[in-house]
């Protein structure tokens, strides 16, 4: 991971280009200068890079004490078109261009990657992935940022708590601090996070229904409520003698099936009978011409002229005659069979519907018709009352089930976990080592620092000891400075795909021993340092010592914006 250029343009052209060297980065104010390096914008590159990874613009442009736009940078935004843009080789070591546009109006601050302007939810994501190395929900890149850009007093105060967003909970923090302690699946925490919510909500739920289901005494309900709608459904198949009505509804089945065999056999020995009648009533009707013409057919078909075989027409008919007797009688063969077999059905047809009529008044006779609507409506009132009695228990049942899959899906993501905090707890060693050598170098005193990681939740408390760590302006800010820089050496110490710069904004609180010492061990980092101060606190020397680090140096008459 390496920073390589910074650029600002306004309506095309280019203003500032700024290249990051390899390890110390030093803005400052012209040394040999008469005015006053206050006001010139060291602090604003800081910002510039704050708002480019999706940061608020109005640190840029708005009095930090009143709260008061600066006109001047406020009228640059509104009646020119700024960029800016932040060129470096990411985690993935891949080059990368992210650019926005400097407006106080929220919708022209647009998000360009690569030269090509995409949402900003595609912006992040790069971000996220190119230069943090993470692809889960969280940590989430405004969580992530005031790690490595300290631009405000607080981010340059507050070693561990540097976040003073708006809702920033312990679970944050915790999830940003194993994430810079070398917690690769970032996307673990994500999940066992929703899992305990979720196990917490069905948890809480379960309890109520629990609750609910004990004191309402439910499950004896249920249990009462069955045996009365099981008695009542067998008071409804029972008669004041003891005939079981249950054997009078299947003899009736019974006989609806014989019923129903027998109408097919009726409709069909119908329509055969019918089929003979009426070809005999063709045939008679219409005996002359069909004899004619049938014989015409059958004595063509035989290649024989109907002249030359008959002697007259007396004899044909004759012939025919006896031809049509012979054709009605083998059609009304079985006619009779057919007709008496009808006969039978439709008797035992009305047989049978007697025999239903029988039982259905039998079945009737043994109970008035308003005792079974009395027992049917009582039956149904049971019945809704059963189902809102029973989908308590099946909504307790489906969150019990739930609750099982949930945690075990948990105990599954806790061995990944464990395996994660091995990583962390070894990152962690190391930074602890990193941090009390430079601890010890610039106060003489080792200061103690703890994740205090607790392995079974997978979450952390990061801490440093409050006895041996000072608050003072000065002193507090070194102790910040220490620590990132302890961070970025432990990062390059463990070969760790976690970013490897850091910005700090104005360390001139900072006694001069000691920046001269911040100086050297960030230029022995494999990482980058990028720090603004005053020219006037370096001495003549210094100066001379560190200006190959000076990456930009203002003045009044050589402000960043060149207003």
């Amino acid at each position: 991971m390496k920073l390589l250029r910074f650029l600002l343009e306004i309506d095309g052209k280019e203003i500032r280009s700024i290249p990051f060297l390899e390890n110390l980065n030093i803005i400052t104010s012209k040394k040999e200068s008469d005015d006053p390096g206050n006001s010139v914008g060291k602090s604003t590159l800081g910002r510039v890079l704050d708002y480019l990874f999706d940061g608020s613009i109005k640190p840029i442009y708005i009095d930090e004490e009143f709260q008061t736009p600066k006109k001047e940078i406020e009228q640059l935004f509104t009646k020119n078109e700024v960029h800016v843009s932040l060129e470096y080789l990411g985690l993935d070591n891949q080059h990368s261009i992210i650019k926005r546009r400097l407006s106080t109006n929220v919708d022209l601050q647009s998000y360009i990657l690569n030269g090509r302007e995409v949402t900003s939810k595609e912006y992040i994501h790069h971000i996220m992935g190119s230069v943090f190395n993470v692809s889960s929900a969280k940590p989430t890149l405004r969580k992530l940022a005031p790690k490595f850009f300290r631009t405000t007093q607080h981010r340059m105060t507050k070693t561990v708590n540097f976040d003073n967003g708006r809702n920033v909970s312990k679970s944050d923090v915790s999830t940003v601090f194993l994430y810079l302690f070398n917690f690769n699946d970032t996307e673990i925490l994500t999940k066992i996070h929703k899992l305990k919510t979720a196990i917490k909500g069905y948890e809480r739920n379960l309890k109520a229904f629990n609750s609910v289901i004990s004191q309402d005494k439910i499950v004896s309900s249920i249990a009462h409520m069955r045996r009365e709608i099981s008695k009542l459904e067998r008071s409804l198949l029972s008669s004041e003698k003891g005939i079981d009505k249950l054997e009078i509804v299947s003899k009736i089945n019974r006989v609806d099936d014989e019923q129903n065999a027998l109408s097919d056999e009726i409709l069909s020995l119908d329509l055969n009978i019918k089929n003979i009648l009426e070809t005999n009533e063709i045939l008679k009707s219409n005996e002359q011409v069909h004899l004619l013409d049938e014989l015409q057919a059958i004595y063509e078909y035989a290649s024989v002229k109907i002249e030359s075989t008959l002697q007259d027409y007396q004899q044909a008919l004759a012939f025919h005659a006896h031809l049509l007797s012979t054709k009605r009688e083998f059609v009304s063969h079985g006619l009779d069979k057919l007709q008496a077999e009808h006969e039978k059905a439709t008797v035992k047809f009305g047989q049978l519907k007697n025999q239903k009529q029988s039982l259905f008044d039998e079945l009737k006779s043994k109970k008035k018709i308003e005792e079974i609507s009395d027992a049917m409506k009582e039956i149904g009132k049971l019945d809704k009352e059963l189902a809102k009695l029973t989908a308590i228990i099946d909504k307790k049942d489906d969150i019990d089930s739930k609750l099982a899959i949930e945690r075990q899906s948990l105990t599954e993501l806790s061995g990944q976990l464990e395996a994660e905090l091995t990583s962390v707890t070894s990152f962690e060693g190391k930074f602890i080592d990193n941090f009390k050598e430079y601890t010890r170098g610039f106060y003489g005193v080792e200061y103690k620092f703890s994740l205090n990681l607790d392995q079974e939740k997978g979450e952390c408390t990061p801490h440093v000891d409050d006895v041996e760590s000072n608050n003072e302006g000065g002193l507090k800010r070194l102790e910040v400075v220490t620590f990132d820089l302890a961070y970025i050496k432990t990062v390059c110490d463990k070969k760790a795909l976690r970013p490897n710069f850091v910005l700090h904004d104005s360390i001139d609180e900072i006694d001069i021993q000691h920046v001269r010492k911040i100086f050297d061990e960030s230029i022995k980092l494999s990482g980058q340092h990028i720090v603004s101060m005053l020219s006037d606190k370096l001495i003549k020397e210094d100066y001379q010592k560190y200006n190959r680090h000076i990456i930009l140096e203002l003045s009044q008459d050589n402000k960043f914006f060149k207003l």
